[in-house]
């Protein structure tokens, strides 16, 4: 925390973000993006599914991300903006979409069978 007169904090104010319901003269620095992350899994074998191509693509923009599954089938994209997003997963042939994502907050879309 750091306190002082707004004027004093010019240069930090200017990196600051606020957050709507705290009132206009609480600043936060360095505050966390929004994140989207889930879980791809194969019903058929019950497991985890690694190495899997995740695209996230902003439905307003049409701006792209790739992320891939890990060794625990998990995938993570971060610094979201505000937006509705479709998600694309695909590996050998199978594949899936996940339309209208609203990033208004985190989203954990959990177990995803593919």
């Amino acid at each position: 925390f750091k306190f002082g007169e707004e004027s004093e904090m010019v240069d930090l104010v200017r990196k600051a973000e606020t957050v709507s319901d705290t009132g206009p003269r609480l600043y936060y620095l360095n505050m966390p993006k929004r994140f989207l992350t889930g879980t791809v899994y194969d019903p058929k074998t019950n497991e985890v599914v690694s190495g899997v191509t995740c695209t996230l693509v902003n439905d307003n923009s049409g701006e792209k991300l790739t992320a891939v599954t890990d060794a625990f089938g998990d995938f993570w994209f971060e610094d979201l903006k505000e937006s509705s997003f479709t998600l694309d997963i695909r590996k050998g042939g199978k594949s899936l979409t996940v339309p209208s994502i609203k990033t208004e907050k985190d989203v954990n879309l959990g177990d995803i069978s593919l």
